[in-house]
């Protein structure tokens, strides 16, 4: 009996630790912003639900979701053992519904297996006759070792809430920036420039062929250096004015031409 009650405990354990880790996305959250720092109208609300997605390409999805007009609210990431997906799902549904977020994507990644041996103990009971005819009985105990393994993966996932109409004119003519990244330089070989971060979808933008990843150097003679250099020119812009944009794609120099605007 002593046996399987050792063994039942360690099942147990198993199961406790590894239920547990589904709180990983709720206990590693990491917000970007504080909380209601957007309208209210791009949160979750009460009647909703919200969208749970698997992908294998989370940094494809996350501009994916992000040039649909979405603003991403914060991260998680945890490194854990597997759990099902319906566990992850349940989760993030929870974890949505708590941060009033609209979408959640999440991916995992194996990582590493560790093997681990426990023991189980056995009681062992003898008898034994003594000099005088009399029985008696004493006790021993011995362990059986036993071992498993446990695969373990990263899991991470983004949150995102919607951008309303009336906020979609701060990304005019409809893609965001950012300053080159050491990273981005090392990969892209250049040193200055402004770093297209996100296109959104149906813009000017999007329809004269603006990618993520293009750097933009120039536009109408002006050089552009930073992002701060880009968002100067776009301040001083007007509805309709024409802008000659050079952009370096893939090593390259390319002509890209377009009337700001939004749509």
């Amino acid at each position: 009996m002593r046996k399987k009650l050792s063994f039942v405990g360690f099942l147990l354990f198993v199961f406790v630790f590894i239920s547990c880790v589904t709180t990983g996305f709720k206990d590693f959250y990491n917000p970007w912003y504080e909380d209601n720092y957007f309208p209210a109208n791009a949160y979750l609300k009460e009647t909703e639900t919200p969208e749970v997605i698997k992908t294998s390409d989370l940094d494809g999805k996350f501009r994916e979701i992000s040039s649909n007009w979405y603003w991403c609210i914060g991260y998680s990431g945890f490194n854990g053992a597997e759990l099902e997906t319906s566990e992850i799902n349940e989760a993030l549904m929870n974890l949505c519904k708590e941060k009033k977020a609209k979408i959640a994507i999440w991916s995992k990644e194996y990582t590493d297996t560790r093997n681990r041996v426990y023991s189980v103990p056995h009681t062992n009971y003898h008898t034994y006759r003594n000099a005088y005819g009399y029985t008696s009985s004493y006790t021993t105990t011995s362990y059986s070792t036993h071992s498993y393994s446990v695969q373990r993966y990263d899991f991470s996932s983004y949150l995102f809430v919607s951008i309303p109409d009336e906020y979609k004119i701060i990304y005019i003519p409809g893609f965001s920036v950012a300053d080159l990244t050491q990273q981005d330089r090392d990969r892209y070989k250049q040193n200055t420039g402004c770093f297209v971060n996100i296109v959104y979808k149906n813009t000017v933008a999007y329809y004269a062929n603006l990618f993520h990843g293009d750097i933009i150097t120039k536009i109408n003679d002006k050089k552009i250096l930073s992002a701060e250099d880009f968002m100067d020119f776009r301040k001083n812009a007007n509805l309709g004015d024409v802008w000659n944009m050079t952009i370096v794609r893939d090593g390259f120099e390319k002509q890209i031409t377009l009337t700001f605007g939004l749509y």
